[in-house]
């Protein structure tokens, strides 16, 4: 059944989040990179049940390199962008906790308003939360993840990132972070939640 361009990219869409879960999948559950070999045979069997075609998987994977989500290196690993990073940033920071308190400061200029809502969205994403008016605190070892940020959103010359033992507001800081328990990602669906999804909506928009 014929696709509308506008349906296709609505599906496209949602399958490259889908695969960059997947990607994050592979590495947690075999410590270790994706190689590029391996991605349209992992795509196909993950995505396989949704009744995405081994060509639309393709797609996906062309779509992932094209966009500038995936690069692959000398080795044939896939690795992520900045970009992607950015966009999957609450997965990737899930397993980095290790008690040592780390602490952000910015003072982001107006003229750099969109920059500044950028940066500070993503590193609540990322677990960190608010003890002061520019003062924020995680527990979690992603001092190069805020690096990273900084210079994505091109404001480093406003953020100043501390690691901490301790400090005379401990307790304050153990009441804040207490509220965030684990730190849960953003609410998104399940790698097989997301597979299912496109199979839906794949359904729905051939029925169209």
């Amino acid at each position: 059944m014929y696709m509308t361009p506008r349906n296709s990219q609505i599906l496209m869409k949602g399958c490259i989040e889908t695969a960059l879960n997947l990607i994050i999948e592979f590495v947690k559950k075999h410590q270790r990179s994706m190689k590029q070999t391996e991605m349209l045979d992992y795509f196909n069997v993950r995505f396989g049940a949704s009744g995405i075609s081994r060509r639309q998987i393709s797609s996906v994977i062309y779509s992932l390199k094209r966009n500038n989500y995936v690069e692959i290196d000398n080795g044939d690993s896939v690795k992520f962008t900045n970009k992607a990073k950015i966009k999957m940033i609450d997965k990737l920071v899930l397993d980095q906790k290790d008690h040592k308190r780390r602490l952000v400061s910015f003072d982001i200029p107006e003229t750099k308003k969109r920059q500044r809502n950028a940066f500070r969205r993503s590193i609540k994403q990322m677990g960190f939360r608010q003890i002061q008016k520019s003062l924020w605190v995680c527990d979690r070892n992603i001092g190069d993840m805020v690096e990273m940020l900084s210079k994505e959103y091109r404001v480093e010359e406003y953020v100043a990132y501390f690691v901490v033992e301790s400090s005379n507001i401990e307790n304050y800081i153990a009441k804040i972070l207490s509220k965030n328990p684990g730190h849960k990602p953003v609410e998104r669906e399940s790698v097989n939640d997301k597979i299912q999804s496109s199979k839906y909506k794949r359904s729905s928009i051939n029925r169209r």
